[in-house]
């Protein structure tokens, strides 16, 4: 199997893991960590993936900036749909600009700075949901049986599985485009 697969299929598990504890214990996250956590995720995952699918496809700036903007803030919203209105907007709007942000940054850096920058927004990808994950821990401060105390009530699993992406991100290196866009070419005129 592919490394790029498994890296997606680890990250999609990670963030699955994160939204299934919203779901499960929506009743227990207060207001203001209900809101925190539209606001990160929607930020994080829009963030990650439009620098990444910026990285990709360079030259289809637009097409990619409007997606990863609605990506961003379709997961913020949903990330916020089980706490309050409020953190769906929250969500929306935090997604909608990491998604523009995360485009922006993708389409600056070329050549083999696209690895590095890759491994640097899983880096931060994955610590972000890890800290958003300890504090859901903290704010439940639940007893747990069965399944859900090995996924929601330890730390290392999801630890493990976090470390896992690192280390096949570390070992995958997205395909370099050699198309170079010179994006300063564009010139406005002005008449008067």
């Amino acid at each position: 199997m592919e490394i790029g697969i498994i890296l997606l299929i680890l990250f999609v598990l990670i963030i699955l893991w994160v939204f299934s504890f919203i779901f499960l214990f929506r009743k227990k996250l207060s207001f203001m960590i209900g809101m925190m956590s539209a606001m990160t995720i929607g930020m994080v995952l829009g963030l990650s993936f439009g620098t990444i699918i910026a990285a990709l496809y360079p030259e289809r700036f637009f097409e990619v900036t409007v997606i990863s903007m609605l990506f961003g803030a379709l997961m913020g919203t949903i990330a916020g749909f089980p706490i309050s209105i409020m953190a769906v907007l929250d969500g929306f709007l935090a997604g909608a600009m990491g998604g523009m942000m995360g485009a922006m940054l993708g389409v600056m850096v070329t050549g083999n700075a696209i690895n590095n920058l890759m491994n640097v927004i899983i880096v931060i990808s994955g610590g972000v949901l890890f800290i958003l994950f300890l504090m859901f821990q903290s704010e439940t401060d639940m007893k747990l049986k069965g399944w859900k105390s090995f996924f929601y009530g330890y730390r290392l699993p999801l630890f493990l599985l976090i470390i896992l992406a690192f280390y096949f991100s570390h070992q995958y290196s997205l395909p370099i485009i050699h198309n170079h866009i010179d994006h300063h070419s564009f010139q406005f005129s002005v008449s008067i």
